[in-house]
C-alpha cells in the first residue's frame, strides 16, 4: 500500500490557476510584450526561476529576469492577502481520510514559501501536512521531478510509495519522472494541459475521497485515463 500523498497546490488546492495567468499576462503586458492566454498556460507550472527567463527570451523582453519576478510577486502576493481564498470542492474531506489513515502528505508546489503558507492558512488546511516543498528548495523546477523527490526524502519514502496529484501537463511529466503513480485533476480553470502521461485523469475529488482503495490499485477508481 502507498503510505504518501503529494499535493501540487495551485489548481488542486485551490482555483488559483486563473489568477497565476492573469498576473503573468498583465506583468508581460507592462514589460511590453503581447501575451495570448496560451503563452501562460503553457507554463503552468513552472517556478519563477524557470518561468520568467523563458518569458524574457521569447518576448525579447528589456527587463531582467529579476526585474520581472520582483513585479510578479509584489502583485500575486498582494492579491492572495487581500482575496477571500476556498478549498477545491472535496480536498477537506480528502484531506481529513488521508490524516486519520495515517497517511503521509506533502505540498509540492513551485510557488514560494511564502505563498504556500499564506494559502494554507487562508484555507485552513496547513494541520493536514507534514511537509511543505517550494521550487526554491530544488535545482530544478518542474517538469524535472526534484520537487517530488525531495517531498519523498522527508518522509523516506520510495517513490513506489508515493502518489502525486497534479494538474498541469508540467506538474505530471515531473511526477512520472519521478517514478510516481500520477492523479491527474483535469481542473477546467487551469486552462489546455495536456494529461495523458498521468495513470488516472480525475473531473472531480469525489472519486477519490470516497474511500482509499486507490493507495493500493488506482485501478480501484474505475476512471478511464
Amino acid at each position: 500500500m502507498r503510505d504518501t500523498v503529494i499535493f501540487d497546490m495551485d489548481g488542486v488546492l485551490i482555483d488559483s490557476q486563473p489568477l497565476h495567468f492573469d498576473i503573468d499576462l498583465k506583468v508581460l503586458r507592462a514589460a511590453g510584450a503581447s501575451p495570448t492566454q496560451a503563452d501562460a498556460e503553457r507554463h503552468a507550472g513552472m517556478a519563477n526561476r524557470d518561468r520568467w527567463p523563458d518569458y524574457k527570451r521569447e518576448f525579447g523582453l528589456n527587463l531582467s529576469a529579476d526585474e520581472l519576478i520582483s513585479l510578479h510577486v509584489g502583485i500575486l502576493m498582494n492579491l492572495f492577502r487581500e482575496s477571500a481564498l476556498e478549498p477545491i470542492k472535496g480536498i477537506p474531506e480528502l484531506l481529513v481520510m488521508l490524516k486519520e489513515a495515517r497517511i503521509k502528505t506533502a505540498v509540492a508546489s513551485s510557488s514560494s514559501m511564502d505563498l504556500i503558507s499564506l494559502i494554507l492558512d487562508k484555507l485552513r488546511i496547513a494541520r493536514y501536512f507534514d511537509a511543505l516543498v517550494t521550487g526554491e528548495d530544488v535545482k530544478n523546477g518542474k517538469p524535472a521531478p526534484d520537487v517530488f523527490l525531495k517531498a519523498a526524502e522527508k518522509f523516506n519514502s520510495k517513490p513506489g510509495q508515493c502518489i502525486v496529484i497534479e494538474d498541469s501537463a508540467n506538474g505530471v511529466l515531473a511526477a512520472k519522472r519521478a517514478g510516481m503513480q500520477c492523479i491527474a485533476y483535469k481542473n477546467p480553470a487551469s486552462g489546455v494541459q495536456d494529461l495523458s502521461s498521468a495513470d488516472i485523469v480525475i473531473d472531480s475529488f469525489s472519486q477519490i475521497n470516497g474511500s482509499l482503495e486507490w493507495l493500493t490499485d488506482l485501478c480501484a477508481l474505475n476512471v478511464k485515463k
